[in-house]
């Protein structure tokens, strides 16, 4: 009989210790992912920094056009130097999508950068969350700026569209893919916490 009553009073502390546990392996995945978060970040950052200053077909070198007409006569071109060449052509449009993807996809990881950097408590499951939202918008805006990038310097090869709807196609499915399986992760995850915080209330109340 005093054997049992023992083993009654450590069961409910065998759980409450496999709860906190489970919550530090947590919050260590947490620190973890700081890290490779503030790696990400830094490269994708300077990925989006590097399309903006050296973009698709260049840059003009001077306010001329670099051919003249007959009479020798240099026309003005509607950019300046130092800006893009695809600027105003006719795929304005693309680079157009290419700027803004770069632009969003720079702000998050700086954003993400001076979150990590701040010193805010990472360990805290909602900051996290915070964290990888910039980390997937930074994601997927580089994937589209490459995109946009890529459709800017091809020719209408029916090879290169063919490529460019493949990558599309699975940019557009592989993250839904992800998004399904960190609901389920999530469910998951508060299944437990409740499971383990029922078990810990109805073995205080079986052994008191």
């Amino acid at each position: 009989l005093h054997i049992m009553e023992i083993n009654a009073e450590a069961n409910p502390q065998e759980s409450s210790e496999w709860f906190v546990k489970y919550l530090n392996r947590q919050g260590d995945w947490l620190e973890k992912t700081r890290g490779n978060l503030m790696v990400a970040a830094t490269v994708i950052a300077g990925m989006s920094f590097q399309v903006i200053v050296n973009p698709p077909g260049g840059v003009w070198q001077s306010d001329n056009c670099p051919s003249g007409n007959q009479t020798n006569v240099v026309p003005v071109c509607k950019a300046k130097a130092g800006t893009s060449v695809l600027e105003y052509s006719s795929k304005r449009v693309l680079y157009l999508g290419m700027i803004v993807s770069s632009t969003v996809s720079f702000s998050a990881s700086m954003s993400l950068l001076l979150l990590i950097i701040s010193g805010l408590r990472l360990r805290n499951r909602m900051i996290m969350g915070i964290l990888v939202t910039f980390m997937i918008a930074a994601v997927l805006c580089i994937s589209a700026a490459f995109f946009f990038a890529m459709a800017l310097v091809q020719s209408d090869d029916k090879i290169i569209i063919y490529v460019l709807t493949i990558y599309l196609g699975f940019w557009i499915v592989f993250p839904i893919l992800i998004l399904i399986i960190q609901l389920v992760g999530l469910f998951v995850f508060y299944v437990v916490v409740v499971v383990a915080l029922v078990d810990d209330d109805l073995l205080d109340g079986y052994y008191r």
